[in-house]
Protein backbone atom coordinates (compact mmCIF):
# COMPACT_ATOMS: atom_id res chain seq x y z
CA UNK A 1 0.00 0.00 0.00
CA UNK A 2 1.05 3.46 -1.02
CA UNK A 3 2.38 6.07 1.91
CA UNK A 4 -0.02 9.21 1.93
CA UNK A 5 3.04 11.23 0.52
CA UNK A 6 3.01 8.83 -2.60
CA UNK A 7 -0.70 9.40 -2.76
CA UNK A 8 -0.08 13.10 -2.27
CA UNK A 9 2.54 12.88 -5.10
CA UNK A 10 0.39 10.95 -7.64
CA UNK A 11 -2.46 12.90 -7.48
CA UNK A 12 -0.03 16.01 -8.27
CA UNK A 13 1.10 13.40 -11.46
CA UNK A 14 -3.10 13.37 -12.61
CA UNK A 15 -3.15 16.87 -13.76
CA UNK A 16 -1.13 19.76 -14.56
CA UNK A 17 -3.39 22.50 -12.70
CA UNK A 18 -3.14 21.27 -9.52
CA UNK A 19 -0.63 22.31 -7.39
CA UNK A 20 -1.51 20.79 -3.90
CA UNK A 21 -2.21 17.65 -2.88
CA UNK A 22 -2.05 17.16 1.22
CA UNK A 23 -3.82 14.92 3.67
CA UNK A 24 -4.90 15.20 7.23
CA UNK A 25 -5.92 13.29 10.19
CA UNK A 26 -8.28 13.19 12.39
CA UNK A 27 -7.62 15.93 14.50
CA UNK A 28 -6.81 17.82 11.13
CA UNK A 29 -2.96 17.85 11.07
CA UNK A 30 -1.12 17.42 8.11
CA UNK A 31 -0.03 13.75 7.12
CA UNK A 32 1.65 14.25 3.84
CA UNK A 33 2.02 17.37 2.01
CA UNK A 34 3.08 18.18 -1.64
CA UNK A 35 3.33 21.15 -4.13
CA UNK A 36 3.95 20.86 -7.90
CA UNK A 37 7.39 21.38 -8.64
CA UNK A 38 8.61 24.95 -9.40
CA UNK A 39 5.65 26.27 -7.13
CA UNK A 40 6.26 29.07 -4.39
CA UNK A 41 4.03 27.75 -1.09
CA UNK A 42 1.74 30.57 -0.54
CA UNK A 43 1.35 29.37 3.53
CA UNK A 44 4.20 29.07 5.95
CA UNK A 45 3.87 25.54 7.76
CA UNK A 46 2.07 26.79 10.73
CA UNK A 47 -0.40 28.80 8.48
CA UNK A 48 -0.39 25.12 6.63
CA UNK A 49 -0.91 23.39 9.54
CA UNK A 50 -3.98 25.79 10.55
CA UNK A 51 -5.63 25.69 7.17
CA UNK A 52 -5.85 21.95 7.30
CA UNK A 53 -6.92 22.01 10.95
CA UNK A 54 -10.02 24.61 9.58
CA UNK A 55 -10.55 22.56 6.36
CA UNK A 56 -11.01 19.42 8.70
CA UNK A 57 -13.60 21.63 10.62
CA UNK A 58 -15.79 22.54 7.63
CA UNK A 59 -15.57 19.32 6.52
CA UNK A 60 -17.12 18.19 10.34
CA UNK A 61 -20.03 21.16 10.21
CA UNK A 62 -21.13 20.20 6.74
CA UNK A 63 -21.50 16.60 7.61
CA UNK A 64 -23.90 17.88 10.58
CA UNK A 65 -26.28 18.18 7.73
CA UNK A 66 -25.73 14.69 6.10
CA UNK A 67 -29.20 13.46 7.32
CA UNK A 68 -31.27 16.19 5.68
CA UNK A 69 -28.76 16.65 2.75
CA UNK A 70 -27.21 13.36 2.02
CA UNK A 71 -23.69 12.20 2.20
CA UNK A 72 -20.71 14.61 2.07
CA UNK A 73 -18.73 14.26 -1.78
CA UNK A 74 -16.65 16.29 -1.52
CA UNK A 75 -16.72 20.47 -0.82
CA UNK A 76 -15.39 23.12 -3.31
CA UNK A 77 -14.34 26.38 -2.49
CA UNK A 78 -13.41 28.87 -5.25
CA UNK A 79 -10.53 31.80 -4.04
CA UNK A 80 -9.38 34.78 -6.35
CA UNK A 81 -6.27 32.90 -6.26
CA UNK A 82 -7.04 29.29 -6.72
CA UNK A 83 -9.91 26.76 -6.28
CA UNK A 84 -9.72 24.30 -3.43
CA UNK A 85 -11.50 20.73 -2.64
CA UNK A 86 -11.63 19.21 0.31
CA UNK A 87 -12.69 15.50 0.27
CA UNK A 88 -13.99 13.47 3.06
CA UNK A 89 -11.53 9.91 3.67
CA UNK A 90 -13.90 7.35 5.33
CA UNK A 91 -10.81 5.84 6.74
CA UNK A 92 -9.47 5.78 10.46
CA UNK A 93 -6.40 7.03 10.18
CA UNK A 94 -6.90 10.00 7.83
CA UNK A 95 -10.03 12.42 8.13
CA UNK A 96 -9.87 14.68 4.36
CA UNK A 97 -7.52 14.87 1.31
CA UNK A 98 -7.41 18.76 0.40
CA UNK A 99 -5.73 19.75 -3.19
CA UNK A 100 -5.99 23.00 -4.71
CA UNK A 101 -5.61 24.22 -8.31
CA UNK A 102 -5.23 26.98 -10.56
CA UNK A 103 -8.13 29.30 -11.68
CA UNK A 104 -8.33 27.81 -14.81
CA UNK A 105 -8.69 23.87 -13.44
CA UNK A 106 -11.48 22.02 -14.06
CA UNK A 107 -11.74 20.98 -10.17
CA UNK A 108 -15.26 19.49 -10.94
CA UNK A 109 -13.87 17.09 -13.35
CA UNK A 110 -10.36 16.86 -11.99
CA UNK A 111 -12.02 15.44 -8.47
CA UNK A 112 -14.56 12.73 -10.01
CA UNK A 113 -12.83 11.26 -13.27
CA UNK A 114 -8.91 11.48 -11.91
CA UNK A 115 -8.93 11.49 -8.19
CA UNK A 116 -11.50 9.45 -7.01
CA UNK A 117 -10.20 6.91 -9.29
CA UNK A 118 -6.81 6.71 -7.80
CA UNK A 119 -7.62 7.33 -3.95
CA UNK A 120 -10.45 4.07 -4.78
CA UNK A 121 -7.41 1.80 -6.20
CA UNK A 122 -5.02 2.22 -3.47
CA UNK A 123 -7.27 2.57 -0.66
CA UNK A 124 -10.68 0.96 -1.44
CA UNK A 125 -13.68 2.90 -1.23
CA UNK A 126 -12.61 5.26 1.82
CA UNK A 127 -14.32 8.13 -0.49
CA UNK A 128 -18.18 9.06 -0.13
CA UNK A 129 -19.69 7.69 -3.68
CA UNK A 130 -20.71 10.38 -5.98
Amino acid sequence: MPTPEDICKQILDLDKSIRLAAIANQMGSPVATAYRSGLEAIFSKEEMDSYMIKSVLQMKTAEDFESKLGNVIYTLILYSKLKRVVVPLEHPDFSVLLVSFDNSANPDDITVNKIFPLLRKWLGNIVSQA
